[in-house]
C-alpha cells in the first residue's frame, strides 16, 4: 500500500538549506552581499592607493551598485527559490487557473462562428455583454409590473443581438481580401454595428438606473414614463434591415 502511495506522489525537487532563506528574504541577503563585496573592493582600491581617504571615496561610489545590483538579483532568486518550494504542482495550477479564467472571459458571451479576435467578433461579443448585463440586472428585480416591463424589453433585446449577429457573420462575409478595397456595403454594415453597440450600452446603463429606483411600492405612473424611454432607446436594427 506504502509502495502504491509513494507511486501516486508527484516527485517534488530536492531543496537545499539556502531555499528557504532566499525565499523569505531573498532580496535582503543579495543586497547585503553586494555591500560587502563591495566594502572589500573599496578596501582593496583605498590598500592600493595608499590613501586612508579614497577609501571613503570608493565606499560612496560602489556601495550603492552594490546594494542595487544585490537586491534587484536577490528578487530574482527569491521568485526561484519559492518556485522551486511551491513544486510543480503549484506551478500547474497556475497555469491551469490562467486557462479557466480566459476560457470564462470568452464565455461571457453567446457562442458565435465569427473569426476569434476580429473586428466582427469584437463588435458582437460587446452587443452581447450589454444584453446579459441587462438580463443580469432584471434578476435582481423583485416581482412587479416594472421588473415584468423591463423584462419584455430584454426578450427585444434578444432579438435585436440576433440581428445583430447576422449582421456581424454578414460584414464577415464581405470582408475583402488584401486585393481587394471594401465595398461600401461593408462600410454600412460597421456603422449599423458601431451604432447598435453604444446603443445597446445605453439601453443596459438607463436599466441599473431604473432598477435602482424601483421598488415594490414605487409609484408606477412615474416609473412607467422612464421605461417608455428605455424601449425607444433599444437598438433598431431589425427594422433597419426591413
Amino acid at each position: 500500500m506504502d509502495q502504491q502511495d509513494d507511486r501516486g506522489r508527484q516527485p517534488q525537487a530536492r531543496v537545499g538549506r539556502l531555499t528557504p532563506l532566499l525565499a523569505e528574504a531573498g532580496w535582503l541577503v543579495c543586497g547585503g552581499l553586494g555591500l560587502v563585496v563591495m566594502i572589500m573592493l573599496a578596501a582593496l582600491a583605498a590598500l592600493v592607493s595608499g590613501s586612508a581617504a579614497a577609501l571613503l571615496v570608493w565606499f560612496l561610489v560602489l556601495a550603492p551598485i552594490g546594494v542595487i545590483a544585490g537586491t534587484l538579483g536577490g528578487l530574482a532568486a527569491q521568485n526561484e527559490a519559492r518556485a522551486r518550494l511551491l513544486g510543480p504542482a503549484a506551478a500547474t495550477g497556475r497555469r491551469a487557473a490562467r486557462e479557466v479564467a480566459a476560457k470564462t472571459m470568452w464565455a461571457a458571451t453567446p457562442g458565435h462562428s465569427l473569426r476569434p479576435h476580429g473586428r466582427w467578433a469584437r463588435f458582437y461579443e460587446a452587443c452581447a455583454r450589454s444584453v446579459a448585463r441587462y438580463h443580469d440586472i432584471v434578476g435582481t428585480l423583485s416581482g412587479g409590473p416594472g421588473r415584468d416591463w423591463l423584462a419584455r424589453i430584454g426578450g427585444t433585446l434578444d432579438a435585436e443581438l440576433a440581428e445583430a449577429l447576422r449582421l456581424a457573420r454578414l460584414g464577415e462575409s464581405l470582408e475583402p481580401d488584401e486585393l481587394t478595397a471594401p465595398g461600401e456595403t461593408v462600410y454600412q454594415v460597421l456603422e449599423r454595428l458601431r451604432k447598435a453597440k453604444q446603443s445597446f450600452a445605453e439601453t443596459t446603463e438607463r436599466a441599473a438606473a431604473i432598477a435602482l429606483d424601483l421598488r415594490e411600492d414605487s409609484d408606477f405612473v412615474h416609473i412607467r414614463a422612464q421605461l417608455d424611454m428605455l424601449a425607444e432607446q433599444v437598438p433598431q436594427l431589425r427594422e433597419l434591415g426591413a
